[in-house]
């Protein structure tokens, strides 16, 4: 982390100061992030594998990174998104590691630079790197999460998994996972229409305990994590039932 952050510090001032949009030319350490960043958008399969969110946090009540910056990670990609909705993975992913804005829980990049995450899912620590391997983090990111999130019980780590149904067609998934080993815990946050799983978010979590897992279902139901649904407003609550699919508590 100590030596990637600077770089990613210094890409993000370079495209925020960008007129001609290609900022990741100005410094030959963050090569690797344009390649990436270019692949990913331009790959229509993984594209899909994520849902819709916002840059604006729910922590900090603002924008996470500038509108430049979301326009120089959507160049070139087709849908309706329009600052502050965009695509999840895109933002999640690159939007976040170039997030230099502080959150409650410390800078949004944290996750993708710390073995945290890695650990919960019983990976090489490095595994979430970004510079660790060629493969765009974001597809090594959905080749982990949306297998559990599609089916939560099949996977031995997941200790509690709950729906959010909004009504016959979609629900929004919580899945939590634990790794026995380290104890490490992740949450992972997706929308599912039928066939159709799509992921908003992963991240690593604090112990999971029977408190906050009877504290987390007394909640009403409402749209976390940022994501931003087609037919409501990022956060808002909708008079749907919660349903545990399965609990180690």
């Amino acid at each position: 982390m100590e030596r990637i952050s600077p770089v990613l510090t210094r890409l993000e001032k370079a495209i925020n100061e960008s007129v001609d949009g290609s900022p990741i030319h100005w410094d030959p350490d963050a090569y690797w992030f344009g390649e990436q960043v270019a692949e990913s958008r331009s790959d229509e399969v993984e594209m899909a594998k994520w849902a819709s969110s916002t840059v604006i946090d729910d922590n900090v009540q603002g924008p996470v990174f500038s509108e430049r910056v979301f326009s120089w990670l959507h160049y070139g990609v087709s849908g309706a998104f329009d600052f502050p909705i965009g695509h999840a993975g895109l933002m999640h992913v690159y939007g976040y590691l170039l997030s230099s804005v502080e959150t409650p829980y410390g800078l949004k990049r944290g996750r993708w630079l710390t073995a945290d995450l890695a650990k919960a899912f019983g990976l090489e620590s490095s595994f979430f790197i970004p510079t660790a391997s060629a493969l765009p983090l974001m597809e090594r990111v959905a080749s982990v999460v949306l297998p559990i999130l599609t089916s939560p019980t099949a996977d031995s780590g997941t200790v509690l998994a709950v729906d959010e149904v909004v009504d016959w067609r979609r629900r929004m998934r919580t899945v939590y996972i634990r790794d026995r080993m380290t104890d490490s815990t992740a949450l992972l946050y997706g929308s599912v229409s039928g066939d159709d799983v799509q992921i908003v978010t992963a991240f690593p979590v604090g112990p999971i305990t029977s408190q906050s897992v009877q504290d987390r279902l007394a909640e009403p139901a409402r749209y976390r994590y940022n994501y931003a649904p087609a037919d409501a407003e990022p956060g808002s609550h909708f008079d749907g039932t919660v349903q545990v699919v399965t609990s180690a508590f």
